[in-house]
């Protein structure tokens, strides 16, 4: 069996238990103290700030991905959390395929391939979804929320990281940051499965 291993850039993405207790937390609160102390130790009130945020990243995980990473650059210029999940690899169907939403975004749909070193090649998608019709005076307008998806296929498994987020600024600062994470991939040959 095909195991997997993947060691993210910690200065860019952190990890989150996806089951507490687990990873040596017992609540998403003690994680979030903890993370949030190491992070800001010298700022309560910021550090308050990050705990809840962490909190909220914690307990608000998609229940079909494998894995959720929390992108929390060190300078603090944007926060945002990505859903990687992991699938058995469909050879019928192409990585733009897979990479394109599964609704008709808002705007135009943005494709674009990336070679890998370890994936061959990722595919990223940027697309929009419209959320609920607001009045702004005689103005109808919609909220969205953008879409970034990223994805790519190898030893047997698809893999497919995604971030959702209404401030379109943080999903622009995720996009790179999500086609490097890829390169973070390691396989090997393990009767013990998952290596992560």
């Amino acid at each position: 069996m095909t195991a997997y291993e993947i060691e993210p850039d910690l200065e860019l993405w952190l990890p989150v238990p996806r089951d507490f207790p687990g990873d040596g937390f017992q609540t998403p609160e003690e994680w979030a103290e903890d993370l949030s102390q190491c992070a800001i130790p010298d700022d309560a009130d910021l550090r308050e700030t990050y705990r809840q945020l962490a909190v909220e990243v914690a307990v608000n995980q998609f229940e079909d991905s494998s894995h959720t990473f929390w992108y929390s650059p060190e300078d603090g210029h944007a926060l945002g959390t990505a859903h990687l999940a992991i699938f058995e690899d469909d050879p019928e169907s192409t990585l733009e395929e897979i990479a394109k939403p599964e609704y008709e975004s808002v705007t135009p749909l943005h494709l674009e391939s990336f070679k890998s070193g370890v994936f061959g090649e990722v595919i990223q998608s940027a697309s929009t979804i419209a959320s609920e019709e607001i009045a702004i005076g005689q103005i109808q307008s919609a909220a969205a929320i953008g879409h970034t998806r990223t994805v790519g296929r190898s030893h047997g498994m698809i893999f497919v990281l995604e971030a959702y987020d209404s401030d379109l600024t943080t999903l622009g600062f995720m996009m790179e940051p999500m086609v490097e994470f890829f390169e973070s991939v390691s396989f090997a040959e393990d009767d013990e499965g998952e290596l992560f």
